[in-house]
């Protein structure tokens, strides 16, 4: 699930990258995101659900933040921050018509696939929480999803969902900015990925946004990262491919922002949610 950036651009600051960016021009958002889609169509076997942005939601642009997948349940997102809870009744509508049951957990704050990434070979739930989602949104989840929840806390402001800090890849690597968890989160990361697929990324990656990749089989679609790591990821079996995103930056987002797998789940073999 997609979204244009009609109506996108940065109206408040709700994250560090935001700061310094409100009322400025995004005047190639448009050109960055077709050509972004244009290019995930080419490397991907990938079909499109397109929202229509409104005129009051200009985050809407980044779906991931629409809900979390577990089979055919959306666990759509309840949103921290106040300019964002708009578009909760457009997410759920949007994912309702894809014919999807829809749910919200409890009294907590839980921001979807920007904060829990299902690893793509072992049966573990990545779940984010600090900055957006809260801690009891990661007891409710190890309720419905089928799988082991592993809680991380995020403690650098800049990463404020997992996604901008963890990539879970389609061969079992696992690309992570390590400095972007607590101790104790980089433990559970430690003992839960095996050595040698866990893919740490550098600062310089890291701010690049190379976690906040798109990975669609071994494909991976970012805007932009070093060569070691391009290196890193084609000795791995990947293919990566660069795509200018930075007007999205300005808003903290990037690839993996922009998009939302509508098929989506804990690893084979294990159960799924029906609702």
């Amino acid at each position: 699930m997609v979204c244009p950036p009609g109506h996108y651009d940065v109206r408040y600051a709700i994250n560090p990258w935001m700061t310094g960016h409100v009322g400025d021009a995004t005047p190639d958002a448009q050109r960055q995101w077709e050509r972004f889609i244009e290019l995930t169509g080419c490397v991907a076997d990938v079909e499109f659900v397109q929202l229509s942005q409104a005129e009051q939601t200009p985050d809407l642009v980044f779906t991931a933040n629409a809900g979390l997948i577990v089979g055919n349940l959306a666990i759509v997102s309840s949103f921290r921050h106040a300019e964002r809870r708009r578009e909760q009744p457009v997410f759920r509508a949007a994912l309702a018509r894809a014919g999807f049951a829809t749910t919200f957990l409890q009294q907590t704050y839980f921001e979807g696939a920007g904060d829990a990434l299902f690893d793509r070979v072992r049966p573990i739930l990545y779940a984010g929480y600090g900055w957006r989602t809260e801690r009891g949104a990661t007891l409710q989840l190890q309720e419905i999803v089928g799988c082991r929840v592993l809680p991380l806390l995020l403690a650098d402001e800049r990463f404020y969902h997992l996604d901008t800090a963890l990539c879970p890849l389609a061969s079992g690597h696992v690309m992570a900015y390590m400095d972007a968890f607590s101790p104790h989160a980089q433990t559970l990361l430690r003992r839960a990925i095996e050595p040698g697929y866990l893919i740490e990324v550098g600062v310089d990656d890291a701010l690049r946004f190379a976690c906040n990749a798109l990975e669609i089989g071994d494909a991976v679609i970012m805007h932009d990262c070093s060569r070691r790591l391009r290196e890193r990821l084609h000795a791995a079996g990947y293919r990566v491919f660069l795509t200018e995103l930075s007007e999205f930056h300005k808003a903290g987002g990037s690839a993996k922002c922009l998009t939302l797998k509508l098929e989506d789940g804990p690893a084979a073999g294990m159960a799924v949610a029906t609702a």
